[in-house]
């Protein structure tokens, strides 16, 4: 990610050549190596900012991605260009779907079929998403006329017998997937789906010999798997179908219905410790699941734990406050507790929510709406991909890793290729025999893979003093000599040259030195994104470091540098750390202002607008970090933002 700028901007352009940019994203797609893609339609737009193709391309690797905001984005720039490009009005509409941009979607497809009426595969497109509107009698329509266009379309047949299956035409539906199979023998999906229509017509033997077909052209299909699990328990198989269903969670080790079902099975079995096992598997990756915490109040209960059982019912009602059977079983515990006084208040609740229910019709209605402003999906759907194992970890989505703030930046000497500069620290670089860059880095003299370039060699080859005196304080502040280090960055502070840059490394060692005060067991230095409850999503430690003489550094450095990009972003982690959220935002907005390419703001700024539950703005600047290089913005965007 280099920002250095010495040439004129046409000069610039005509060195990068445009056609060899577009055809490595393109073998980067061709492998899903989607990130390493959009770097490189990023470069070709450089060099031809008008030329369709490279953000049709990288609209293609960030849907990829599931950074769908983020390829409508690139699509509509596509048809800015080229008004006329029937692909990129076809495939904004399958991002808008992904979306819930339902009209948007239908808008594009008919954009699309007026400029290609003969397309069979835009006629699937839009009748995929009038499913999800519910609209199953037009979208079987849809499907009709793909089928016109091309009888022989696989995945028409399977599309419309979807449809049908929720028109209640199992026949019809299974009809069609026959259809599909026999059009194409080896499609993997119809083959499957073949056999979900004959679980629900309860065929379980047929429906048992496709999906071993299936298993047999695709062995690592975590979805098969699930599906044999089913059929080997309605075939009375119950080891069996647990074997498969081990075998999804193997392949898809996020796969929470997965986890989930196992657990009601152990726990029929009676195995209670393998059951809660599976249980805190479901929850710590789904923790708003009410269904996770209910049953394993249950499974509380059955183990005489009663107050653990307590503590879920009551976090299942926390969630979803009507919740009729929570408020039941908790009474029944606090029974088992001698609590008579609170049990009678349970159930007394209970009786209350069900009068109302009972009472009218329309009340079941209302009541569900209103937690649908809440995300109602969130509370009662599990997160269950069905992406096998080995292409997950070919995904960055699907990437387990600790989320966390990109840290300050500081002045350093740099091999990497990550990093921003000045045109003051480019003439340092150029004039100076510095083994390196010097240039704005994200601090990482903590890590354990950093490698310092600087010795006494490097200073003592200097000449200008004020640059010997900055260099000193980094190698001080590398072998943490905090006193030593802050004392020489302190002496630049009025340099016209190198004050900015010291000063910066001075506000960065006083918010490392200040952590250092306290004690490790007590305080994380970071504030992590984690999977609890969206109110708890930013680990609050109880005993906090004093970042205030970090902060007063970093005011004073900024009012003498208002326009400094670098500056913005680092009083923005301060105002993270003391937990003043809206400030932090405020200054990377201003980081983002002066510095468009600022990955790391886009990337913190999101963060903290998730915390502050601004979803659809999180989700943008998350796209924008992602295109930029921040590959962990799309596990974010994957994890959190769905």
């Amino acid at each position: 990610m280099l920002f250095l700028t010495l040439l004129p901007f046409a000069e610039m352009n005509a060195q990068i050549n445009h056609k060899h940019y577009i055809l490595m994203g393109k073998i980067e797609l061709s492998k899903e190596n989607y990130a390493e893609a959009i770097q490189n339609f990023n470069i070709a737009i450089i060099a031809k900012p008008n030329d369709f193709e490279a953000y049709f391309l990288r609209g293609i690797a960030k849907y990829s991605l599931s950074d769908y905001s983020g390829a409508v984005d690139d699509f509509s720039k596509t048809l800015t260009i080229h008004p006329l490009y029937v692909r990129a009005y076809h495939y904004r509409g399958v991002a808008n779907d992904r979306l819930s941009n339902y009209a948007d979607a239908m808008a594009d497809y008919k954009k699309a079929i007026s400029l290609d009426p003969f397309s069979e595969d835009l006629h699937i497109a839009s009748g995929s998403t009038l499913m999800h509107l519910n609209d199953y009698k037009n979208a079987v329509a849809e499907f009709d006329t793909a089928l016109i266009i091309n009888p022989e379309n696989a995945n028409a047949y399977i599309s419309r017998g979807v449809a049908k299956r929720y028109l209640e035409d199992l026949d019809g539906a299974l009809a069609d997937m026959n259809s599909a199979v026999y059009n194409d023998y080896f499609n993997i999906e119809a083959v499957t789906r073949r056999g979900m229509i004959e679980l629900e017509r309860e065929e379980y033997q047929e429906a048992m010999n496709d999906f071993n077909n299936a298993l047999r052209m695709d062995k690592d299909n975590p979805l098969i798997y699930f599906n044999r699990a089913v059929a080997f328990l309605n075939l009375g198989d119950t080891t069996a179908a647990l074997r498969d269903y081990e075998k999804v969670n193997n392949l898809d080790q996020r796969n929470a219905l997965t986890y989930f079902n196992r657990a009601i099975i152990y726990s029929m079995k009676e195995e209670y410790d393998v059951a809660l096992a599976l249980y805190n598997k479901v929850i710590e990756i789904n923790p708003q699941n009410i269904y996770g915490y209910f049953n394993r109040g249950i499974l509380f209960y059955k183990m005489k734990d009663w107050d653990n059982a307590e503590d879920d019912f009551t976090t299942v009602i926390e969630l979803f406050p009507d919740f009729i059977d929570a408020w039941i079983n908790r009474s029944v515990v606090k029974f088992e507790k001698d609590d008579i006084k609170g049990a009678e208040q349970d159930q007394w609740q209970a009786k209350q929510i069900m009068a109302f229910v009972n009472a009218d019709k329309a009340n079941v209605d209302s009541l569900y709406s209103h937690y649908s402003k809440m995300d109602y999906n969130k509370i009662i759907t599990f997160e269950s991909d069905f992406v096998d194992g080995n292409r997950q970890k070919s995904l960055i989505q699907f990437s387990d890793i600790d989320i966390k703030p990109r840290g300050s930046f500081i002045v350093n000497i740099t091999g990497n290729e990550k990093y921003y500069i000045d045109a003051t620290l480019s003439q340092i670089s150029q004039t100076n025999n510095l083994n390196g860059k010097i240039a704005y880095i994200v601090n990482d003299l903590f890590d354990t893979n950093h490698s310092s370039f600087i010795n006494d060699s490097v200073i003592n080859s200097i000449d200008n003093q004020s640059l010997r005196t900055l260099l000193n304080g980094i190698y001080n502040f590398e072998i943490y000599n905090y006193q030593r280090g802050e004392n020489l960055f302190t002496s630049l502070l009025d340099d016209p040259v190198f004050g900015v840059y010291a000063g910066i490394n001075l506000s960065v060692l006083q918010n490392a030195k200040a952590e250092l005060v306290v004690n490790d067991k007590n305080y994380d230095n970071s504030i992590y994104i984690t999977q609890k409850k969206a109110s708890e999503s930013l680990i609050q430690t109880q005993e906090k470091p004093d970042y205030q003489q970090s902060l007063e550094t970093i005011s004073m450095v900024l009012n003498k540098n208002r326009k400094n990009p670098y500056v913005w972003y680092n009083m923005g982690n301060i105002h993270l750390q003391m937990q003043e959220f809206e400030e932090a935002v405020n200054d990377y907005t201003k980081a983002i202002q002066y510095e468009q390419n600022l990955a790391e703001a886009y990337y913190n700024r999101a963060l903290t607008l998730l915390y502050l539950n601004k979803k659809s703005q999180a989700i943008k600047d998350l796209s924008k970090a992602g295109e930029l290089g921040i590959q962990e913005a799309y596990v974010v965007m994957k994890r959190f933002a769905e």
